[in-house]
């Protein structure tokens, strides 16, 4: 069976439309989680003051931003960013858990109920979390070193979570599944997760520098829009996933 990127595209594209409701509410939902959570758990906030003054500007990189700041300081932008990196996977851990177990359940002629398919996705979300963890520790180690690694990471790491999906392989094994799979049908994955990155990226510098909008608008439009981009990847992926399954030629794994 040969898969190509336009059947994936047109499959992911048929998907979006039919449960556009769905996934809206899904983007909206993990965006006012993240709202809340920057509302009512955030730690000492001494550090945005430091990060909005004039030395954040004025730096030549983070390395400069780090080295002006006294011991105080770096205490709380340690804890500041370790704050914004747990709300961050918490986040992604929710939203993939959530559009995996929507499709999961669509894609299955034995439907489940609203309150097993609840249920399914809280005992699954512990597990993806740190399957996540694991993924993008590995990818922003690549970025620290180059981009191109970060890159190749983001696109051979990228199927991990679906794999673990299906509940046949551990943590370790849907990760070394995913490098294989994805290296050999690196075309496919990778046009998708490219066009994602870049997508995200040009949503985020356009919707980052409109001054006219109340900045708590923006941040939802932000998140949503990040989060429907988000869903529409997962979404490709997964249905990847279900063609190579069909495939006769499975002896990667």
């Amino acid at each position: 069976m040969i898969i190509t990127a336009s059947e994936i595209r047109s499959d992911t594209y048929h998907f979006f439309s039919k449960q556009m409701g769905a996934i809206f509410f899904i983007s909206f939902f993990i965006t006012f989680v993240s709202i809340l959570t920057d509302m009512f758990i955030k730690p000492d906030m001494h550090i945005i003051s430091v990060i909005e003054n004039k030395k954040f500007i004025n730096a030549h990189s983070l390395l400069d931003l780090i080295n002006n700041m006294n011991l105080e300081e770096k205490n709380e932008l340690l804890k500041y960013s370790i704050f914004k990196i747990i709300e961050l996977l918490l986040s992604k851990t929710l939203l993939l858990g959530s559009m995996i177990t929507l499709i999961s359940n669509l894609s299955n002629s034995k439907k489940e109920s609203i309150i097993s398919s609840i249920s399914s996705l809280f005992t699954f979300l512990p597990n993806l979390f740190l399957l996540n963890f694991l993924t993008t520790f590995l990818i922003q180690l690549g970025f620290m070193f180059f981009i191109i690694p970060g890159i190749l990471l983001s696109i051979i790491l990228s199927l991990a979570p679906i794999i673990f999906s299906f509940k046949k392989h551990n943590l370790i094994e849907s990760i070394r599944f995913s490098m294989s799979i994805s290296w050999k049908y690196i075309k496919i994955i990778g046009s998708g997760v490219l066009l994602w990155m870049c997508n995200k990226f040009i949503a985020t510098t356009i919707l980052s520098n409109i001054y006219f909008i109340n900045k708590n608008i923006m941040f939802l439009i932000l998140n949503m829009s990040v989060n429907i981009l988000y869903s529409l990847l997962i979404i490709y992926l997964f249905r990847f996933y279900m063609i190579f399954l069909r495939s006769p030629n499975l002896n990667i794994i």
